[in-house]
């Protein structure tokens, strides 16, 4: 056999650019494979063998991906908060990246001889002693270097399992196809038809992850050449099986005798294993008609190895790319053939799609539509009757603003081409203005009352202390337009020219605007549902970060949900899987469900670890939903119960008796909050250490101590009562406390850095035009978000 050439070095290019292969036009073959049993196919097996194998001195599948996993981590390109956040899911959470650096943070490995199987990450203070995992030579300080390598394996290793799990039956491995087709610039390739849901959910996973999922395949590649062409190996003999029950479609080629020679498009990926009993084993294991696919794949065609990334060593498997797609029909399998009782695993009854063959694969996918919702079937948002007074004087002033007669001063709302806010739009929306000055003066968010508000608060934190969660444990945030009045950027409110197919929603545009341009470049609160887009108004978009609630959710997987897919447990920048967070906390969830039926919105919960939602602007990202400044503080440790001491956006002198801080509400430096402010809820549970489940983490050891006692002021415990004094002791600067619950003392808020003020040309209305072309220039680069 002949060497195979490998790319030079300058012919690397980075993930992101159009990559393709030293060769992207492979000759077709020419002639059938040898007869079975040949001493061709034998050789061919025995080159396999020893090169899955390195010459046998690999025989475990741990070994050959502990080598692998080591050797991605260290050569991939992609920065580890690039690899956390592709590799989300059961094993891996923003805490893993945010805390990386910071010495009051350990990893504590799963498995000591195996780390890369994953590792919780723990405040230094909730070391137990007597727990032998966390002896101090079994942990792994944060800002230890090693720390880097070892969240980049378990990064890895979480990516490479998405693989394991399936070729095509889940979001990240079917993004990490099309990652893959881009990568290599492949064309002739079996495409994969997924209903709306998935569809979304992949294009959200490549939104985030497409650059490193673009790294992955294309370092393992770059290995997987090295080896082949330093053993002079330029083709390998491969077998594939494929499989379909009777009642699905069947390719053209099914019905063509055994020893014939086609053309099959495949996926962008597919395992093609050395032993062709092997895949003979597992077709009539799998059951149903199927097919023996063998070709001669050149080594230019194959993408990674067990050693080298991708590929079971038990099925002695390499993954390759399509190549010129002609294969051998090796072998014919029928029902009748079918070996009963066949246990199979979880994964192999996913179906995520169908394979897009000559018959209408669509067919199999369609199912019928829900009934289209009426508008008013269930939401029926609160009516807020209470007016703006013309004798108040911050009031007066609100109403001359949105009447055009002042303008729009810094603090008054403003989508980011400067467009403001104006009675005009609010008449349209249905918005009583004094919703817009309780939101400005921290009172109350969007579609609430300030009673209800407080209501509102203090129920969500009862009901989350009877799930077992403490106030201290947790950072509850309000996200979207309820807090701001205008969508993110990510999000263009619709012009003519987008509602052709819509009639009736460009004739509302119409009614709003008339034949004016001077419009917002971002959708308003309300905004879609009004102009009959959408069935549902603006939601309450709660951001709730809590490791402690994400350890509980991970037990709740493990027992409810072993058969899912483990990165499904977060998506996008690190958000819990919502049925997962409801089934953890049942008394949140029947909060929320009251809280809907009350305010007439829905309630969008996602749950974070307490670092929060990963930093997109670490990666040169604008869109980003992680801590900032002028998020709408509920409660924290920080600052419990914000509620209680709202902070206004408006100047002082226009708002006499109000705190002000323009960075935004509930601000952590409000130097007039006092003790009695700062309270916690009175409906603390009571619970002895000794009372919790074995192993719980709940906490800190600072806050398990003491959690009983006598009453102390205002009738709380003596518990409770420490862990407020401990937050007024950090609030006013007294000695420093420990991390408690994973949040309190974390270092992302104290990383934090403040958004870049906006540029004076920006402020007030910008020019339509002006509006137009930001709006195509955002639109080009805009990425996803919760």
């Amino acid at each position: 056999m002949s060497d195979q050439p490998t790319n030079d070095a300058d012919e690397v290019r980075p993930p992101g650019e159009h990559a393709a292969r030293s060769d992207p036009s492979p000759e077709q073959h020419s002639s059938p494979l040898p007869p079975l049993g040949s001493p061709v196919r034998i050789e061919h097996q025995q080159i396999g063998e020893a090169l899955l194998t390195d010459d046998g001195r690999i025989t475990e599948t741990p070994q050959a991906k502990t080598i692998a996993i080591q050797a991605l981590a260290e050569r991939m390109r992609s920065s580890t908060p690039e690899l956390v956040l592709a590799s989300m899911g059961l094993a891996v959470g923003n805490d893993m990246a945010d805390r990386l650096g910071d010495g009051r943070y350990v990893l504590v490995p799963h498995n000591e001889q195996y780390p890369s199987m994953g590792a919780d990450v723990l405040a230094v203070d909730e070391l137990d002693p007597a727990n032998p995992r966390h002896a101090p030579d079994r942990v792994l300080r944060m800002d230890d270097p090693q720390a880097d390598t070892v969240v980049r394996m378990i990064a890895v290793s979480e990516l490479m399992g998405s693989w394991a799990y399936g070729s095509n039956n889940n979001v990240r491995v079917l993004a990490l196809q099309e990652a893959t087709q881009e990568e290599f610039g492949l064309t002739e390739v079996l495409e994969w038809q997924m209903d709306a849901k998935t569809r979304f959910a992949v294009d959200l996973e490549l939104d985030y992850n497409r650059d490193a999922l673009r790294d992955f395949v294309r370092t393992q590649y770059e290995m997987t050449q090295e080896v082949l062409a330093e053993r002079g190996i330029s083709e390998v003999i491969s077998y594939r099986a494929l499989s379909w029950s009777p009642e699905a479609g069947q390719p053209s080629w099914a019905g063509l005798d055994v020893g014939e020679t086609f053309e099959a498009r495949q996926r962008p990926l597919a395992s093609w294993s050395a032993d062709r009993q092997i895949v003979a084993d597992w077709l009539e294991q799998r059951g149903g008609s199927g097919v023996i696919l063998a070709d001669l794949k050149p080594a230019r065609d194959i993408l990674s190895l067990p050693l080298t990334g991708m590929g079971y060593l038990g099925q002695k498997e390499w993954v390759t790319l399509p190549g010129d797609s002609v294969v051998t029909l090796d072998g014919v399998f029928s029902e009748a053939d079918r070996t009963e009782n066949v246990e199979q695993t979880a994964a192999s009854s996913i179906s995520l799609g169908a394979p897009a063959l000559d018959v209408s694969a669509e067919e199999v996918l369609e199912a019928p539509a829900p009934p289209a919702q009426e508008h008013g079937d269930r939401w029926r948002p609160l009516t807020i009757t209470e007016q703006l007074d013309p004798a108040d004087p911050l009031d007066s002033k609100i109403m001359q603003i949105l009447d055009g007669a002042e303008e729009a001063p810094e603090w008054w709302p403003q989508d980011d081409s400067g467009y403001a806010i104006t009675q005009r739009d609010l008449d349209f929306l249905g918005i009583n203005p004094i919703q817009v000055k309780w939101m400005l003066t921290g009172e109350a968010p969007m579609g609430m009352t300030p009673e209800l508000y407080k209501q509102f608060g203090t129920e969500m934190l009862t009901a989350l202390e009877r799930d077992g969660i403490e106030p201290s444990q947790v950072d509850v945030r309000l996200k979207g337009t309820g807090a701001g009045f205008w969508s993110g950027i990510h999000k263009t409110l619709p012009r003519e020219e987008d509602l052709v197919s819509n009639p009736d929603a460009a004739e509302r545009l119409r009614e709003w605007f008339g034949d004016s341009q001077d419009r917002p470049l971002r959708r308003p609160y309300d905004a879609m549902r009004r102009l009959g887009l959408e069935s549902e108004p603006s939601d309450f978009d709660l951001d709730i970060n809590s490791t402690a609630i994400v350890r509980e959710a991970r037990e709740h997987w493990r027992a409810n949900h072993s058969d899912r897919y483990p990165g499904d447990f977060m998506g996008g920048h690190g958000y819990l899987d919502k049925q997962t967070l409801l089934g953890t906390l049942p008394e949140l969830a029947g909060w929320a469900s009251k809280w809907e039926e009350k305010l007439g919105r829905p309630m969008s919960l996602g749950a974070f670890e307490s670092s929060g939602p990963f930093d997109a602007t670490v990666l040169g990202r604008e869109l980003s939903s992680h801590f900032k400044d002028t998020d709408w503080i509920i409660h924290r440790p920080e600052t419990p119960m914000a509620w209680q001491t709202p902070t206004s956006r408006i100047p002082e002198h226009l708002h006499p008796g109000h705190d002000t801080q323009l960075s935004g509400p509930a601000s952590v430096s409000d130097p007039s909050v006092t003790d009695a402010d700062r309270s916690l809820p009175t409906t603390t549970r009571q619970e002895s250490a000794a009372e919790r489940p074995a192993g719980a983490d709940r906490g800190t050891a600072t806050e398990r101590e003491g959690s009983t006692g006598q009453p102390g002021e205002d009738g709380r415990s003596a518990g409770v009562q420490r862990r407020l004094d401990q937050l007024r002791a950090k609030l006013e600067g007294r000695a420093p406390l420990p991390p408690v619950g994973g949040r309190e003392g974390s270092a992302s808020t104290e990383r934090a850095k403040p958004p870049a003020p906006r540029d004076a040309g920006q402020r007030g209305k910008d020019t339509s035009q002006q509006r137009d072309e930001q709006r195509r220039r955002q639109d080009r680069d805009r990425g996803p978000e919760r």
